[in-house]
C-alpha cells in the first residue's frame, strides 16, 4: 500500500508539473530565438580573426556575438535538455 501511495503522489506531482515544464521549455527556446536573431543582426567585425587570436581587443559587436554563442550553447542549451529529459 505504501508503494502504491507513493507512486500515487509522484504521478500526481508529474501531472502537476509537465505542464509549467512545458511551458518553460518553450519559453527557453523563444529567448534562444530572440538570442539568435540578435546575433544575426550584428555584423562580424572585419577584425574578428584577430580578435579570436588575442591579436587585437574585442569590439562591442564580437562581445556580444560571442557572449550570445556562449550563453546559449553553454546555458540555454543545457538547461532546456536538462529539463527536457524530466518529461522524457
Amino acid at each position: 500500500m505504501s508503494q502504491e501511495k507513493g507512486r500515487t503522489m509522484e504521478e500526481d506531482l508529474k501531472a502537476q508539473t509537465e505542464a509549467p515544464l512545458r511551458r518553460s521549455i518553450a519559453e527557453l527556446h523563444a529567448i534562444g530565438q530572440r538570442l539568435n536573431e540578435l546575433h544575426a543582426r550584428l555584423p562580424p567585425s572585419s577584425r574578428e580573426d584577430a580578435m579570436l587570436l588575442g591579436e587585437d581587443d574585442p569590439d562591442y559587436s564580437f562581445r556580444v556575438r560571442t557572449t550570445i554563442e556562449c550563453a546559449q550553447r553553454d546555458h540555454l542549451d543545457a538547461a532546456i535538455t536538462a529539463l527536457q529529459t524530466l518529461l522524457d
